[in-house]
């Protein structure tokens, strides 16, 4: 089993740090932590938050190429314009990395669709059962995508009507 490259963008370091202890669990697995550390002086904590000022969608974009994680966790919050801007420019500058977003209950589900449309290949909710996202991590890398069938049956009523 080749080994999958992860780094994390979510402002959050407590759910930030849960996730990465998550996805180290599984073996095949390499989690890139501190990838913001070397920027400008930004402290670590502050590591891949494209959604405070502190780092701009463009370093998120240089540390991406930079290090060529093969999937990248973006928090998807309220700011959509912003998250889709990244997805976009990662689309163009990273082809390679493959984006999962993370939710929570104050997203809705024209935002994940809209991410999705934007390049995105999975969506799963911060509460997920840590299996998940080990699981979605491999069935993303294979070149499929992760959404509930439920997202899965409105993505379909909206490319048939």
């Amino acid at each position: 089993m080749q080994t999958v490259t992860v780094a994390i963008a979510d402002t959050d370091a407590g759910r930030r740090a849960k996730l990465e202890q998550s996805l180290q669990e599984g073996s095949g697995i390499e989690v890139l932590t501190d990838v913001m550390s070397d920027l400008d002086g930004i402290p670590a904590a502050h590591e891949l938050e494209p959604h405070k000022n502190l780092v701009s969608t463009e370093d998120v974009i240089a540390r991406i190429t930079q290090l060529k994680p093969r999937i990248l966790f973006v928090n998807l919050d309220l700011s959509i314009e912003r998250e889709c801007a990244l997805l976009e420019a990662l689309q163009r500058t990273c082809p390679e990395t493959l984006v999962l977003l993370l939710t929570d209950k104050s997203v809705q589900e024209e935002q994940i669709i809209q991410a999705l449309a934007n390049g995105a290949r999975g969506c799963l909710s911060h509460e997920t059962d840590p299996l998940y996202f080990l699981k979605a991590v491999r069935v993303v890398d294979r070149g499929e995508i992760w959404v509930t069938r439920q997202m899965l049956g409105k993505i379909m009523d909206r490319v048939l009507h």
